[in-house]
Order: C-alpha cells, then sequence, then structure tokens
C-alpha cells in the first residue's frame, strides 16, 4: 500500500463520502489511489467552489467537509471558501498537492508555502517534508477540524512522498474532544433564569438542529426568540413566540420588542454576537438587562457585551437541562408584526413580495440557500421559513458566489431536500459556473438568479453615505443570464412580472436536474441598513 492509498483509507475511515476540488498532476498519486475507493470526487469549477461546497456540506451534515487541491494556485483560489468555514465553524479538511521535495526553493512550477498562506485564519495547517509524518499530520488535522469549536486545516503533500511504500500501521482513532460542560455555570444561569420577570431569547447559528427544543423552551418561559441572520428558519417563521431576524436587515418586529420592551433578561444562544447579529454592535440589546450566554466557545465571552453568566456547554445539553429545570413561568406574550405593511414605492418586481410569494409554492422541505448582495436585505428581512423548510445563509464572512457555487455541498449532504438558491447576477457572474457542475452530477437545485444589472449595495450605499453613486461601472450591460443558463443545456425560465410567479409551482415539483430562474428587476426598490450606515456616516 502506497502512502497515497493511506490517505484515502483514513479518509475512508472517517466516514468521507464526497471530496471536492479540481484535479492536478501535484497530487496525482492520490487521485489514482481514488480509483479504489467509494469516496466520490466532485470535480468544480473553480477551487473556490469546492471549498465553497465543502463548507456548506459540513453545515447541513454536521460532517468533515474535505477538499482535495493543487498548492499555490488552486489553495490561492479556495481561500475564500476556507474562510467562510472557519468563520462559521464549520470542520473542513483540505488536502492539497505540492511540487516535489527536490524542486522546492528553486522557482518550480506552482510553487509555494500554502501552509504559510492560510496560517492567519486555519486551525492548523502544515507543509510535511517527511514520508513518516503524512499519515499522523493527516489525522492530527482531522482531529483539530472536528474538535469544537470546529474550522478549518490543512495538510500540503508534496508529490514525491506520496507514491512511497506506507510503512507505518493505521490506526483508526475517531474519537474527539469536547470541551468540559460547566456545570456549576449552568446551574447559575437556571437560577438567574427563574429570578427574572420578562426576559427574551436570542438564537444564533449554533443552535442548528435544536429547533424543537429551543420552541420547548420559549413556551415555558412564555419568551419571544429573534434569531441572527444566519440563524433564519431554525425557528419557524410563524411560531407564535418567534419574533423574527434581528441584526443585520433585523424585522421592524424584532427591532421595536429590543428597544422598547421592558426586559430583564435575555438569554443568548449559539452566537458569536458579530456585526451581523447586533446591528452592528448596538448595545440595546443588552443594555439593563441581565445577560446570560450559553456557547462551547470560551474565545467568545465577554467579547462584545459584558455578559452576568457565561457558560461553556454543548448547546444540545444544555437546552434539553434549562427545560428540565426551569419553572413554568405565567408570562403572556403578545406576538407583534414582524413587519410594516407593504407599500409600493418603486418600479419593476418587488423583491419583498417575491419573497413572500415563493414559500407558498415552494416544493415541502425546501432549503432556501442565500448568497450574498444587495437582493438578500429583503430575504433576511421578509421571507417566512415554513416548519418543514430549512436556511443557510453566510453574513458573518460574506463572500459573493459562496451561496451559488456551495449548494452542491448543500445537495449531497441531505439529498431529500429540494434547494432553491438565490443570488445577485454579481454573485452569479463570480462563481456561477457551478449550476454547471449540478448539472454534470445530476443535482436538482434550483438558482433565483436577482438581476438588476449592477452591484446594488455599492450603487445604493455609496449614494446613501456620500449623497452620489460611484463613478465607476457599478451598473452592468443588460444581460439574459437564462440564455447563458439555456447555452448550458439547463432548462431556464426569465421572470419579468410577479404574475408569472405562480407558474413555477409546475416547474418546481419532482426536478432530477438543475433549474434556472432569472427574475429581472430594475433595482428601485431600495433596501437600506440603516444600523451600519448610521456608523458609515
Amino acid at each position: 500500500m502506497r502512502i497515497a492509498d493511506a490517505v484515502i483509507k483514513v479518509l475512508e475511515n472517517h466516514n468521507v463520502k464526497h471530496v471536492f476540488g479540481i484535479p492536478a498532476s501535484t497530487f496525482g498519486g492520490i487521485l489514482d489511489a481514488l480509483n479504489d475507493s467509494q469516496i466520490e470526487y466532485i470535480i468544480t469549477k473553480n477551487e473556490a467552489g469546492a471549498t465553497y461546497s465543502a463548507s456548506k456540506y459540513a453545515d447541513m451534515s454536521n460532517k468533515l467537509g474535505v477538499c482535495m487541491l493543487a498548492g499555490g494556485v488552486g489553495v490561492n483560489n479556495a481561500i475564500n471558501g476556507m474562510a467562510d468555514a472557519q468563520r462559521n465553524k464549520v470542520p473542513m479538511l483540505v488536502i492539497n498537492g505540492d511540487v516535489r521535495l527536490s524542486y522546492m526553493g528553486k522557482g518550480a512550477l506552482q510553487e509555494f508555502n500554502n501552509a504559510k498562506v492560510v496560517e492567519s485564519f486555519a486551525k492548523y495547517s502544515v507543509n510535511v517534508e517527511r514520508e513518516e509524518d503524512v499519515i499522523p499530520e493527516l489525522q492530527k488535522a482531522i482531529k483539530i477540524a472536528l474538535t469544537p469549536p470546529c474550522g478549518v486545516t490543512l495538510v500540503s503533500i508534496p508529490y514525491d512522498i506520496q507514491m512511497p511504500e506506507f510503512k507505518g500501521e493505521l490506526e483508526c482513532d475517531n474519537t474527539i474532544e469536547k470541551p468540559v460542560n460547566d456545570n456549576k455555570a449552568l446551574e447559575f444561569a437556571v437560577e438567574e433564569i427563574e429570578k427574572a420577570k420578562k426576559g427574551l431569547i436570542f438564537i444564533g447559528r449554533g443552535t442548528r438542529g435544536l429547533s424543537k427544543e429551543i420552541k420547548e423552551l420559549s413556551e415555558k418561559l412564555g419568551w419571544g426568540i429573534i434569531s441572527t441572520p444566519n440563524a433564519k428558519g431554525i425557528v419557524n417563521s410563524d411560531f407564535p413566540y418567534y419574533i423574527g431576524n434581528y441584526g443585520f436587515c433585523s424585522s421592524d418586529g424584532a427591532i421595536e420588542y429590543v428597544e422598547n420592551e421592558d426586559l430583564d433578561c435575555i438569554l443568548i444562544l449559539g452566537t458569536s454576537l458579530g456585526q451581523s447579529a447586533t446591528r452592528d454592535y448596538n448595545d440595546v440589546l443588552v443594555r439593563g438587562r441581565k445577560v446570560i450566554r450559553i456557547d462551547w466557545d470560551t474565545k467568545e465571552f465577554n467579547r462584545v457585551f459584558k455578559e452576568d453568566v457565561s457558560v461553556c456547554y454543548d448547546l444540545r445539553e444544555a437546552v434539553k437541562i434549562l427545560n428540565k429545570e426551569v419553572s413554568k413561568k405565567n408570562n403572556s406574550f403578545l406576538k407583534p408584526e414582524m413587519n410594516k405593511p407593504y407599500v409600493k414605492n418603486h418600479t419593476g418586481i418587488s423583491l419583498r413580495r417575491l419573497y413572500e410569494m415563493l414559500p407558498d409554492i415552494f416544493p415541502k422541505d425546501t432549503c432556501v440557500i442565500v448568497d450574498v448582495g444587495d437582493f438578500f436585505n429583503y430575504i433576511f428581512k421578509y421571507m417566512p421559513i415554513r416548519e418543514d423548510m430549512d436556511f443557510q445563509g453566510s453574513v458573518n464572512y460574506a463572500c459573493m458566489g459562496a451561496g451559488v457555487a456551495g449548494a452542491l455541498g448543500s445537495y449531497l449532504a441531505d439529498k431529500r431536500r429540494p434547494y432553491a438558491v438565490f443570488v445577485g447576477d454579481g454573485g452569479f457572474y463570480m462563481n456561477g459556473m457551478d449550476i454547471l457542475t449540478a448539472k454534470e452530477y445530476n443535482m436538482p437545485i434550483m438558482y433565483f438568479v436577482i438581476n438588476n444589472s449592477m452591484f446594488g449595495l455599492v450603487k445604493n450605499g455609496m449614494k446613501a453615505i456620500f449623497g452620489r453613486e460611484f463613478d465607476a461601472k457599478v451598473q452592468f450591460d443588460k444581460i439574459s443570464i437564462a440564455s447563458i443558463a439555456e447555452a448550458m443545456g439547463i432548462e431556464a425560465v426569465q421572470i419579468t412580472d410577479l404574475s408569472q410567479v405562480e407558474s413555477l409551482e409546475g416547474l418546481m415539483k419532482d426536478r432530477t436536474s438543475p433549474l434556472l430562474v432569472e427574475i429581472v428587476t430594475d433595482g428601485t426598490e431600495i433596501f437600506i441598513d440603516t444600523d451600519r450606515l448610521k456608523k458609515v456616516k
């Protein structure tokens, strides 16, 4: 067995089913070993698409996302997807091939110090230089990636140490250390919740998979729930205690409730309280309130706001304990209107109305995946998410193209769900070619491309801040993106009026191949995120 074969055996021992990347000669030995494995190698159109896909796969499945890439140009292309995974604290392993050891330092083709490139943000990165270190370093990197808080690791393996005979033994140690639960702090949190008269639950993406338990806790306490943008959909929009999205693109009801309700306690679960979750670090969220925070990443505690009780605990266990230990409160709760009524103040298609309509015709269990751009303001604020649906966003690193390319990984993590990806024309032009990958691998993903022929956030934001638009070509020539998809052999339709939306229902049912829906709008429905703009001004 070659070292390359041993690399694949290690991945198989960790139940890896899919690997994303673009083939290259620098890891040819490992690619050859893949021929004898059941692991499927998904070839994307760009290395960034591979890492976005691995990130979304890890997020959706709670398993290790894996990429195999060339060193140098491949790793550099892949950095945005790696950074996205690190910010979202999902486990990702990147294996890259490298030039021969004997070539290093001599200006070899695509030679680069790969571990050094990513060490500023990765949990662990290493350039392997000895045959005997390949497997130990690989196993170490996997363990680090999967250890909470999870993150990205990279192992760079030169070509000439992939091919020799493997002389060691493959130990299958899949045990992962979890942070030690702080039982004393959790007991104190229960005591403080018991004392509180009226509180609020604030959930982040760390509560993914805990919808039932959080709703049970909310009903028991009589406390409302707000969610960060990345946690949208964890609690369904029509749940009686769900107030709405808070932070970036806050729902009107959530802002009103946080600012004006007489609350003496806020329970914060599974959020890093970043800029997008706090309305630009606005302390109105916590001011004058007892702050209880539960997370398993101790580095997050007291980083943004001062906390009264900080609890390091696995949220899956912590929320169950809270449900068992806290007393039922006789609080009355009146759910506020989530958003103010729609008023037409634009020409062209209203994205608000579009997003309010679509969930009514989405197939059951649809997962909405949101890319980055002007269009997503309306999704976070206005799109209702049903109880059967799911939602994936990535606002923290906020890289355009992450959703349109990363949806491949989401689909492979859970094939039973239909997927609806929303991307702007700008994001599509950056990383949209992986819709062709979806076609090649028969992935029935629905892509909604919002085409306003501009970088809307730049155009509208600059005008709001400086009183004039940026004098460069942030507005594009009008191009039919539906025609681009059709040229690839992908079914596509173009929507120019909301009256056409209902006709999509039949097209979305029981798909076996991708569908692209181009939404042509003129961009006059301006959404301004006032909290961010006030700070910038």
